[in-house]
């Protein structure tokens, strides 16, 4: 299948330049057909479907982590030392599946994003044809994800009050900018933990088989989104760029402290406040986050969501080391 001529003899792959306080910055863009249409091919060859690519009665071993322990908010602190190993396996359980929650909330309201998106789109493209396809795939991830805590034994949660009624407020609001940036803030971090997961030999069977399918597939949405956050970049004004990226990393911020529920910390008999405020300032936990952005913080910086302010907030945040990039 060959992708439909731009029109109007639009080349299929140009250059754009931002301007940012560090110098201006060249972006390599390319034909929102052409990308839909790669992006098309790819899902048609390889997507899954949970219900019968996943061996959901896979027995799960009590002395088995959920995900690599290293990953666990706790690791390497006087309170991780306190656990015995069956505790430590339980933690890594409860945030395993803090994470799926939280990645719930997230695809509904990337889902209810993507579909203003192809509202506003022309119906026939392959651009609205691929924001319809990763709808049905966050539709399947959202799925799986909730099959998975289930199967854990446990049970989904929402955010906090103000996150869950400030998402509701989000998604009736529609504004492709920080949409896209916020989709790779959430994507690439999930990414990086699953990358590590699902290879790991001593990880439950059944948590290798949902990473693995998530990486594959989030792949495709990562591509997506970072090539139409490009082509909006390109257009927007540099002060209505950094107004995004500010609101961006201030949410994300938020986010990297609501990631873990606090009934994670009281399954293992550990106090909520006392094991917040021992992973917060966890050195290990602050590498390990800024580590899991590393991928997004690149590419922000490339687009100019970390000019000015924004990267000031991810620095002090911990999840961009302070002598890194701009």
């Amino acid at each position: 299948m060959t992708a439909p001529a731009p029109p109007n003899d639009r080349p299929r792959t140009w250059k754009a330049r931002i301007r940012c306080r560090d110098g201006d910055h060249t972006l390599e863009l390319t034909d929102r057909e052409l990308v839909a249409e790669r992006l098309l091919r790819t899902s048609r060859k390889h997507s899954y479907d949970p219900d019968t690519d996943i061996d959901w009665d896979a027995p799960q071993d009590p002395d088995r982590f959920y995900t690599p322990p290293q990953l666990v908010s706790l690791y390497e602190t006087p309170l991780w030392d306190a656990l015995t190993h069956r505790q430590r396996v339980e933690l890594s359980k409860q945030e395993m599946c803090s994470i799926a929650s939280f990645g719930i909330w997230s695809e509904l309201m990337l889902m209810q994003s993507l579909i203003m998106h192809a509202y506003r789109g022309r119906y026939d493209s392959d651009h609205v044809g691929y924001a319809l396809t990763e709808i049905a795939d966050e539709c399947r991830h959202s799925r799986m994800f909730a099959r998975m805590v289930r199967t854990c034994g446990l049970r989904t949660h929402r955010p906090r009050a103000l996150e869950f009624q400030t998402g509701k407020l989000a998604g009736a609001v529609y504004d492709p900018m920080p949409m896209f940036a916020g989709t790779l803030v959430v994507e690439e971090f999930t990414d990086a933990f699953q990358r590590l997961t699902f290879p790991d030999e001593d990880i439950q069977p059944m948590v290798r088989q949902v990473t693995r399918i998530h990486v594959i597939e989030e792949a495709r949405h990562i591509k997506y989104a970072r090539e139409e956050l490009k082509r909006l970049v390109a257009k927007a004004h540099p002060v209505r760029r950094r107004m995004a990226a500010y609101g961006l990393a201030q949410a994300t911020r938020v986010m990297a402290t609501q990631v873990i529920h606090p009934s994670c910390y009281e399954a293992v008999g550990l106090d909520p406040k006392l094991a917040r405020r021992v992973a917060a300032r966890s050195p290990h936990r602050r590498a390990t986050l800024e580590w899991a952005f590393r991928k997004c913080t690149g590419f922000f910086d490339e687009v100019g969501f970390l000019d000015g302010r924004a990267g000031d907030v991810w620095r002090k945040s911990g999840l961009l080391a302070k002598d890194s990039l701009g």
